[in-house]
């Protein structure tokens, strides 16, 4: 009798899988979010103010989400929350990890920021911010890097109230570097300034330096032609703001702008009647606005651009002329030997204002005023008033 065949042996247990983690569990979902809205990830980083190598090594849970990230992306995405969910998670998985590798011997710590430092470079930041309204932020922004970058390179978790004061600092000085940049036409480096801004803004508590970089995120997105983000971010402002009407005004404004791109001419009348209204409010009070000593020509030009932008946007030339008259207002105000950058960009949305309104000999006059080798968005404005002209 033949042996019979040995028994089969029982299949082995399937292999157990490790569950999957917070971080790629986010990575997943932000990827799956960010197609779903037919986005590619250089066309989110720039909306994020991240490069798209950030956005790639989050997605295949290669580097942690940035703090900022995670409810910057719901808004931009319509997430519904969801991400801003995940993150507790990956905090927590964060957290866990940390815990484990506190055992290892620690890496040399950045030498905390003293009292004195703080208040030098304080005082140096008012002296920069009065250089570039000068003469621009360009010639400075290295600088602005530089500080930012010692300021921000610094623990987070001291609570003394130098250190406290240090990381609001920080704050300020990106956005000041970020508006450097923006002068520059750097949109990329401008976004990725105003996005570590918000973030150590929002970490510390500093709601009006938040609201500012919301407004200077809103200005970036009306310069790049995208009225519904740059609606988005100013109302963000707003909501961000302290009750400090100055700063509710710089928001107005932002708001106008939005309005003025996407070509609807009542919600600009009104927004720009609030900024009026907000700024008075803010000079009868005292409170320093981010314009208090030109609150007036600030609003002559939000005026004549948003109405300038109007004519672009409806066709009617009612618009170029108003927006003609409150930009030679802003002119009379402005000493040019004072404030020269202002004074040429002015010039250059002038010119572009008139060629709108059918004055072809007053547009190319005022052109031909403007600095030769002008750069960022001098140079910017420049060709679109040229192209109005000769089209």
């Amino acid at each position: 009798m033949p042996p019979l065949p040995a028994p089969t042996p029982p299949p082995p247990p399937p292999p157990r899988t490790a569950p999957e983690s917070a971080r790629l569990r986010f990575g997943r979902r932000l990827r799956h979010w960010r197609e779903a809205r037919g986005l590619s990830q250089a066309e989110f980083g720039r909306l994020l103010g991240y490069h798209d190598s950030l956005i790639s090594r989050v997605e295949n849970a290669r580097r942690w989400p940035p703090p900022g990230m995670p409810a910057r992306a719901d808004e931009l995405l319509l997430a519904d929350g969801e991400l801003a969910g995940l993150w507790q998670a990956v905090q927590r998985e964060r957290e866990r990890l940390g815990e484990r590798a506190a055992a290892r011997p620690p890496l040399a710590a950045a030498a905390p920021p003293d009292p004195a430092t703080v208040e030098v470079l304080a005082h140096l930041l008012t002296v920069y911010r009065a250089a570039a309204g000068r003469i621009g932020g360009e010639e400075f922004a290295a600088a602005l890097e530089h500080h930012a970058h010692t300021l921000l390179g610094r623990p987070r978790s001291d609570p003394r109230e130098h250190l406290t004061a240090g990381r609001s600092l920080a704050a300020q000085y990106a956005e000041l570097a970020g508006w450097a940049h923006f002068e520059g036409d750097r949109h990329a480096r401008a976004l990725s300034w105003y996005a570590t801004g918000l973030e150590r803004a929002r970490a510390t508590g500093d709601r009006a330096t938040a609201a500012e970089l919301l407004a200077r995120q809103s200005t970036l997105y009306w310069w790049h032609g995208d009225p519904a983000t740059a609606l988005a971010l100013a109302e963000a402002a707003w909501a961000a703001s302290p009750p400090l009407p100055g700063l509710r005004a710089w928001s107005a404004v932002a708001q106008a702008h939005a309005h003025a791109l996407a070509g609807r001419a009542p919600q600009v009348r009104r927004t720009l009647a609030d900024a009026r209204r907000l700024t008075d409010a803010a000079l009868r009070s005292g409170e320093p606005t981010p314009w208090s000593a030109r609150a007036d020509l600030v609003l002559a030009v939000a005026h004549g651009t948003c109405h300038r932008d109007l004519a672009v946007r409806t066709g009617r030339t009612v618009h170029a002329r108003i927006a003609a008259a409150r930009l030679e207002d802003a002119l009379r105000l402005l000493d040019p030997a004072a404030r020269p950058r202002d004074h040429a960009l002015i010039t250059a949305r002038l010119a572009g204002a008139h060629a709108l309104a059918g004055r072809a000999e007053a547009a190319a006059a005022l052109l031909a005023r403007l600095p030769p080798h002008a750069t960022g968005r001098i140079a910017r404005e420049r060709r679109r008033a040229e192209e109005w002209l000769h089209r």
